[in-house]
């Protein structure tokens, strides 16, 4: 059973810049897990030192018995794939194309073609799109896109940075329900998100990150509204507004 161990994380931008302050988080396989917090508190730069994007000061990061500040670890092989809040879909090639990158590393050309077939089912968008230039998508059909490439490397473990942002309500509701399917799968997901209540409600825990990059407080629903500093900058109850899971 892998689970996402992540201890006493500080990062730092530059020499003076401290972006995460001993930052403890863990992800247990089969989970859903979410970061919440204010713009600046740290989140993405949390997802994106797991993701190996930017490099930590001290801590550890373990991913099963992967340990993922070692040198040369790769997370693709560990079964990890990043989607970044800038999406990273690639603008001067089609869809296709920028799909079939996300398998660039796999050598099983059946599963291959499977496998991109699954994700134009789920995405049906993308299908109809396939010769259409990235570029030319918009911001929800690249967010559709980027997701689908990332899934095509099977990940165990997905994360996920501002999925929804920016993105109408209609393709907010998609991302979420996404979401939920794919920890149906067996997909363990960590998602940084700016929509505090529907993350809560899909979540089976959350962190809540307050400036820089320090855990406020964590749990579920419920004891998130157990404790007060966390309510308080939150700015609501999460268990007044939070739905059942699944509901």
């Amino acid at each position: 059973m892998s689970t996402l161990d992540v201890r006493d994380l500080f990062v730092r931008y530059g020499k003076s810049i401290v972006a995460v302050q001993g930052a403890s988080i863990e992800v247990r396989e089969g989970e859903i897990v979410s970061l919440l917090g204010q713009n600046g508190a740290g989140k993405s730069t949390i997802l994106k030192t797991i993701a190996g994007i930017v490099a930590p000061l001290s801590g550890s990061i373990a991913y099963g018995d992967v340990d993922l500040t070692a040198k040369g670890a790769s997370r693709i092989s560990a079964g990890i794939a990043y989607v970044p809040e800038d999406r990273g879909v690639f603008a001067s090639l089609s869809v296709g194309e920028n799909l079939r990158l996300g398998a660039v590393s796999r050598r099983d050309r059946q599963e291959i073609d499977a496998d991109v077939e699954a994700q134009l089912e789920r995405f049906p968008i993308l299908r109809k799109y396939w010769s259409r230039g990235a570029s030319l998508l918009s911001g929800g059909e690249q967010q559709q896109l980027a997701i689908a490439r990332a899934l095509m490397i099977r990940p165990r473990l997905l994360l996920l940075d501002e999925p929804t942002l920016g993105l109408a309500p209609i393709i907010v509701d998609l991302i979420f329900d996404v979401v939920q399917q794919l920890n149906a799968e067996g997909v363990t997901v960590l998602l940084v998100e700016q929509n505090a209540v529907r993350s809560i409600a899909i979540s089976d825990r959350s962190y809540v990150i307050q400036a820089p990059g320090r855990v406020l407080g964590s749990g579920d629903a419920r004891q998130l509204a157990a404790n007060d500093e966390v309510v308080e900058y939150l700015g609501f109850s999460p268990l007044g507004d939070a739905t059942e899971r699944g509901q």
